[in-house]
């Protein structure tokens, strides 16, 4: 196996497999690869198949602009730029061991749990035994909620954006577009802010809140 010694830490699956191709100009040793990324994720799924969804990305799909064409050919991705996006392999991500947020500070889930008793009570009341209402209410009242939220990442991610935050901050992978980019919160216990915010690719968006929820839940 490889030496990590040296070597940066990385943040998630992706950006390790990435900067492991680059290391070894595009001669990967599956089993050496493997052994990375157990010991910097040792609870992730990886497996053979996601191997080979991250080389098809790269010799062709969405990271090939990221190698150069020496790396490209040692994958034996060639000089065929036409890009292969549709794959039925998702990316590895880290084993996630709950689902739905934790409120760590217990003032704020006495609040929390208070307000929500308010809630089902009016909800109750709003509804009766009409199960299409209450559920009709329900997402009326999560939808708005949301879309607070969504008021006040929307300007945080243009201001990134336009300050030259044109890259996902954790593997590199460069941005044409706003579209699809994702706001993640450095320190997940503080809110939406320029200052605690960073532009991630859905990818590293899913994966390093997936290795959030572990730790949370360890």
């Amino acid at each position: 196996m490889g030496d990590n010694a040296g070597h940066k830490s990385h943040r998630t699956i992706k950006s390790l497999v990435l900067a492991y191709v680059h290391r070894t100009s595009g001669k990967v040793d599956y089993s050496d690869l493997t052994a990375e990324v157990k010991q910097a994720f040792p609870d992730s799924a990886w497996k053979k198949t996601h191997w080979a969804w991250y080389k098809n990305q790269i010799t062709r799909g969405r990271f090939r602009d990221m190698f150069t064409d020496a790396e490209l050919a040692a994958l034996g991705g060639g000089k065929d730029r036409t890009p292969i996006t549709n794959t039925s392999t998702p990316a590895p991500v880290a084993k996630s061991t709950r689902r739905g947020p934790v409120a760590k500070d217990p003032h704020v889930k006495k609040i929390g749990d208070e307000m929500l008793r308010h809630v089902r009570v009016m909800l109750d009341l709003a509804a009766g035994e009409d199960d299409l209402m209450r559920f009709k209410l329900n997402r009326w009242v999560f939808s708005r909620l949301l879309q607070d939220e969504i008021r006040i990442k929307r300007p945080i991610k243009k201001h990134l954006w336009d300050i030259g935050m044109q890259k996902c901050q954790a593997c590199g992978q460069s941005f044409s577009v706003m579209k699809g980019v994702e706001l993640h919160r450095k320190d997940a216990s503080k809110g939406y802010s320029v200052e605690n915010c960073e532009l991630l690719c859905r990818e590293c968006h899913q994966e390093i809140g997936s290795q959030s929820d572990a730790n949370t839940a360890s």
